[in-house]
């Protein structure tokens, strides 16, 4: 996982106050997977509804790496697709 997931993943894990396992975070591949995760995991999703989940992600996404949700979709590669190392 490069610098530009890292960041973005202690980002999430910042604004959802959740801890995401190593193991879990090598296998968010898509923004799709990442917020699949979050709703799983009952302190997020019994306080945020998924649109919420959704929309902070991207923005997340946006801040850490400069990439603009309107280019991609929930199943944009971070990697193949979006360029992200």
């Amino acid at each position: 996982m490069g610098l530009d997931l890292v960041e973005m993943i202690i980002r999430i894990e910042e604004e959802f106050e959740i801890i995401i396992p190593d193991e879990a975070a090598e296998t968010m591949i898509t923004p799709r997977n990442v917020i699949d995760f979050l709703m799983s995991q009952s302190k997020v999703s019994q306080k945020w509804s998924r649109d919420y989940v959704s929309i902070t992600v991207w923005q997340i996404l946006e801040d850490e790496t400069g990439i603009k949700r309107e280019n991609f979709n929930e199943d944009s590669r971070f990697v193949q697709d979006m360029g992200l190392d």
